[in-house]
């Protein structure tokens, strides 16, 4: 038995006899896991009724095994003309056998985004190897859709950018995901707070429209129950969030910590095994009328100070709104209006481009570490803490993004505009945050300058006859005071948790504590024939500092 193929069916060779099997399909590659041990398989193209060319991965074990009919189901399912005869579908079935081995090679994957040097999505896959990698995870349809031209992109969409900080910000936030892996930047959510009606729903669409239309932007609602899924599919890409409001304050927890971290929740098989987590790498653009650490405290929680570097709130600014410049439109509905055709029409063409772009760049790696440590260098400041400076590589990892895009000609703005607009977003950031410190010592300090009056007047000396404290002694050493603050009272009102040493090592640090037990930071003294712990604070210091810190009124 042998078969043909024509332009548009397939013939199945008996003897002399031909008889048409069905409509055209092909094995277009013998594909395996990276490993060539498992996953062995095959692309398959077919074209259904209506001459529309899909394509999936079909494994072996499913083709061979006793679920064989779910493929013949899929393909009918798709358009795919099978004869009605009995032996069709037996017929199709080995066609599809004996090809495979003919097939060249072709590793399958089954998550978009970075292998070994190739970008693969749903639809394409784009870098040089040794062999091609085709996407093997669950086929949707596709998330990437494209309408008109880059060039129609960038006259059209692109070019109502230009003078508008935020929007270009946007788009660099959409373009910097895939930078992600090369420059070693852990995943992050730049979240844009503003009133409504102010455009932020329009900026998430603007940096939609780098990859598909506006159904790329996805609600915080589904998102919280599904991440797994949508990080698998986005791998590597942009995630965008919108109505955050919607969304209950437990799902919203739930979502930014599998979003920063990176993995999915562990879950059992139905044998009670552990199924393997899913892993992921995504930047994430959301936007909300509220600050997600007002979120947080309405679960009674505080943002964590290393949640709060991968999780960049931005206050929305503009002359109008969340836009400065109208170009040619008389009021900022006319604008976001024609902003939203704009992007409806154009949109999907930019992204193969800047993964052709990405992929042909020598020293992808060395170049984007470089170029993002120089951008760091350029804008911190010497009182700069480490959190901060990493939430700067955040922003660095975006200007890097643009500039090299501006400087390839793939968005209508020139190189200087890229990062000035970063760095105005940076700016907005930073003046939100109010300091330039780690958040557990600025935490700290703001409560010691209200509390240091209070404890001042509460104090007694120490030695003095009937001297007794709950809260603690002044003594006086080598002529400068020493403040003793009983250790629950302190941990109390500074509302600091059981294991403190973190929120008080940079008063150590600072020579702000004296102790006797650095396990502890603590001083363990004896009154009156009793032990007690204390934290032993140099007040003048501490009021030094806080004032050379900038946190005086």
């Amino acid at each position: 038995m042998g078969f043909h193929l024509t332009e548009t069916h397939l013939e199945c060779l008996e003897k002399e006899d031909r008889q048409v099997v069905g409509g055209w399909i092909k094995v277009i590659a013998r594909t395996r896991k990276k490993s060539k041990k498992h996953g062995f398989g095959a692309l398959i193209q077919w074209r259904n009724m209506d001459n529309q060319l899909l394509q999936d991965i079909v494994f072996n074990r499913v083709l061979h095994g006793d679920q064989s009919r779910q493929v013949r189901d899929a393909l009918i399912d798709s358009g795919y003309w099978l004869e009605p005869y009995p032996q069709s579908w037996p017929r199709l079935q080995r066609y599809l056998l004996q090809e495979i081995v003919k097939a060249p090679a072709g590793i399958c994957v089954d998550t978009t985004g970075w292998h070994d040097g190739i970008y693969v999505t749903q639809d394409w896959s784009v870098g040089t190897n040794s062999e091609p990698y085709y996407y093997a995870g669950q086929l949707n349809d596709s998330m990437l859709k494209s309408a008109g031209t880059s060039a129609q992109w960038q006259s059209q969409v692109g070019a109502l950018c230009i003078g508008n900080p935020l929007m270009v910000f946007v788009v660099g936030v959409a373009l910097s995901a895939p930078l992600l892996h090369p420059a070693a930047v852990e995943n992050g959510i730049f979240h844009l707070v503003g009133p409504s009606s102010s455009g932020k729903t329009s900026l998430l669409e603007l940096a939609a429209s780098v990859y598909s239309d506006r159904s790329f932007v996805r609600s915080w609602i589904s998102t919280a129950n599904g991440l797994a899924a949508v990080a698998a599919e986005q791998h590597d890409m942009l995630l965008a969030l919108d109505e955050i409001g919607l969304a209950r304050p437990e799902d919203v927890d739930i979502a930014v910590y599998h979003i920063v971290a990176g993995t999915s929740k562990l879950r059992a098989t139905e044998s009670g095994a552990l199924a393997r987590p899913s892993h992921w790498r995504t930047l994430a653009l959301s936007s909300g009328e509220v600050w997600l650490s007002e979120v947080f405290e309405s679960l009674g929680k505080r943002p964590k100070a290393g949640q709060q570097i991968r999780l960049v709130e931005i206050p929305v600014f503009g002359r109008f709104g969340t836009f400065d410049a109208l170009h040619r439109f008389q009021c900022p509905q006319l604008f976001v209006d024609h902003l939203k055709l704009q992007t409806s029409r154009y949109h999907g063409s930019l992204f193969p481009e800047w993964m052709n772009l990405l992929t042909s760049t020598d020293e992808l790696a060395h170049y984007a570490k470089s170029e993002i440590q120089r951008l760091v260098d350029q804008w911190r400041t010497s009182n700069m803490s480490s959190q901060v400076i990493r939430v700067l590589q955040r922003f660095a990892l975006v200007a890097t993004a643009l500039a090299l895009a501006s400087r390839n000609y793939l968005v209508p703005w020139d190189e200087e505009e890229s990062i000035d607009s970063v760095k105005q977003v940076w700016g907005q950031w930073l003046a939100a945050r109010g300091h330039v410190m780690n958040s557990e010592e600025h935490q700290v300090l703001s409560r010691l300058k209200v509390l240091l009056p209070k404890w001042e007047k509460a104090l007694q000396p120490l030695g003095h006859q009937n001297a007794t404290s709950l809260l603690g002694y002044i003594r006086e050493l080598d002529g400068e005071r020493q403040w003793l603050i009983d250790k629950k009272q302190f941990l109390r009102q500074l509302d600091m948790p059981g294991q403190y040493m973190r929120e008080v090592m940079p008063m150590l640090q600072r020579g702000w504590l004296a102790t006797n037990e650095p396990e502890r930071a603590t001083l363990k003294l004896m009154i009156q024939g009793k032990s007690h712990r204390f934290f032993a604070l140099w007040p003048e210091r501490i009021y030094a500092g806080i004032q050379e810190l900038e946190l005086d009124d």
